[in-house]
């Protein structure tokens, strides 16, 4: 009995370890807010309606990463803030699906 058990599980990791996958990634980019655009977080848009038509495809979220952008603001003019500010910001997120083929 020992060996029927040892030899289904061998079965099942050699059939797990011949899967095929395909990836998928999706890029959202972020959008500037206001005048001031500069010295605010970028807005990003990322509804449940539109990750879930990836999961009704059999796709499975595996992975999420950030694009950042540098920031150079004008610290002589008065229309921007003066000061220390960040110079940095999520420019796009990216999201890493992966399902079988």
């Amino acid at each position: 009995m020992k060996k029927l058990y040892l030899l289904l599980i061998l079965s099942i990791v050699f059939i797990s370890c011949n899967s095929k996958w395909e990836y998928r990634t999706i890029s959202v980019k972020g959008e500037e807010q206001g005048t001031k655009a500069l010295f605010q977080a970028n807005k990003f848009d990322v509804s449940d309606e539109s990750l879930n038509l990836f999961g009704k495809d059999g796709w499975e979220l595996v992975g999420i990463y950030e694009k950042t952008e540098t920031v150079h603001p004008n610290y002589g003019n008065e229309e921007y803030v003066s000061g220390l500010q960040p110079n940095v910001r999520t420019a796009e997120i990216n999201f890493i699906f992966k399902r079988k083929k």
